[in-house]
C-alpha cells in the first residue's frame, strides 16, 4: 500500500509540476498559430519542437540526471531491469493493438503505404521520443515518488492528456490512453515494455488513421522538422561528451596538482 499510496512532496515535485504546466502552456501557445502561413508553421516548429520536444525532453532531462545521478535514468525508465521480457511483451502488446485496429477495419480509402504517412511517421516516432523521457520516463518518476504509483499513473495521463492541448485535443480518449501506456510499464519498469513497438503501433494509427490531427503533418515539412529535432540531439549529445572530457581533464590536473602554481608558490 505505501508503493500505491502515499504523500511525500519535495522540492523536485514542484519542478515538475512547473516543467508540466510549462508543457501545457508551450502546447497551448500553439492554438493562435494553427494556420498554415509560413509564421504559423516557424512558430509552431519553435514551440513545440525546438522547446518543448528538444527544450524539455533533451536538455531539461539530461540536465536534471546530472544533477541527480545516472542512477536516476532506472527510475525514470532506462534501465537493464527485465530487457527481455519488456521486449517480448512490447511486440506482443504492440501485435494484439494491431489485430484489434486491423480487426476494426481501415477507413474507406486510405492507403497506408504511401510518402505522407511515412513523412508522418517518421515527427511521431521522433516525438515518442520527449514523451518517453519527460512524460512517461520524467513526470511519472516525480509524481510517483511524492504519492504513490496510482497517483502518479492519474497525474502522468492529465498531463500526457493536456500536453496534446494546442495540437490534437481529444482530451478524453487521450486521457485513456495515458492510463493504458503508464499502467503498462509498471509490469516491468522498463520503459522498453511500451516504446518503441506497443506506444508506435498505437501513436501511428491513432494519428494516422483516426485523427484528424493527422493530416497536419503528414506533409514533407513534418520529416524536416524531425530530421532538425534529430540533428539538434546529436549536436547536444556531442557537446556533452565534449564537456564531460574537458572536466575529467580538469579533475585529473586538480587532483595532481597544478606544477606552474607549484614554482609560484616556490618563488
Amino acid at each position: 500500500m505505501k508503493e500505491l499510496f502515499k504523500m511525500k512532496v519535495a522540492r523536485d515535485t514542484w519542478i515538475a509540476v512547473v516543467a508540466g504546466l510549462l508543457m501545457i502552456g508551450l502546447s497551448l501557445l500553439m492554438l493562435p498559430f494553427s494556420g498554415d502561413s509560413m509564421g504559423d508553421t516557424i512558430v509552431s516548429f519553435l514551440l513545440r519542437d525546438v522547446v518543448m520536444i528538444f527544450g524539455l525532453g533533451i536538455v531539461f532531462v539530461s540536465m536534471y540526471v546530472d544533477k541527480k545521478g545516472k542512477a536516476v535514468l532506472s527510475d525514470i525508465g532506462f534501465s537493464n531491469r527485465k530487457i527481455k521480457l519488456s521486449l517480448v511483451l512490447d511486440i506482443l502488446l504492440a501485435a494484439g493493438l494491431l489485430a484489434m485496429f486491423m480487426g476494426d477495419g481501415i477507413p474507406e480509402g486510405t492507403v497506408l503505404l504511401q510518402k505522407e504517412n511515412l513523412y508522418a511517421a517518421a515527427y511521431i516516432l521522433t516525438a515518442g521520443i520527449f514523451e518517453m523521457l519527460f512524460i512517461y520516463g520524467f513526470l511519472r518518476m516525480s509524481f510517483e515518488k511524492a504519492f504513490g504509483i496510482i497517483p502518479a499513473i492519474l497525474l502522468t495521463s492529465v498531463f500526457y492528456s493536456f500536453h496534446h492541448a494546442g495540437f490534437q485535443p481529444e482530451f478524453l480518449h487521450l486521457f485513456l490512453v495515458g492510463l493504458m501506456y503508464s499502467a503498462v510499464f509498471y509490469i516491468t519498469r522498463n520503459m522498453l515494455v511500451i516504446f518503441p513497438f506497443f506506444w508506435g503501433v498505437g501513436a501511428l494509427w491513432d494519428v494516422i488513421i483516426s485523427s484528424e490531427a493527422g493530416s497536419e503533418i503528414k506533409n514533407v515539412e513534418s520529416f524536416v522538422f524531425a530530421m532538425i529535432i534529430w540533428l539538434l540531439i546529436v549536436i547536444w549529445l556531442l557537446y556533452r561528451r565534449r564537456r564531460s572530457k574537458r572536466n575529467a581533464v580538469e579533475n585529473i590536473h586538480s587532483d595532481h596538482g597544478d606544477p606552474d602554481q607549484g614554482r609560484e608558490k616556490c618563488v
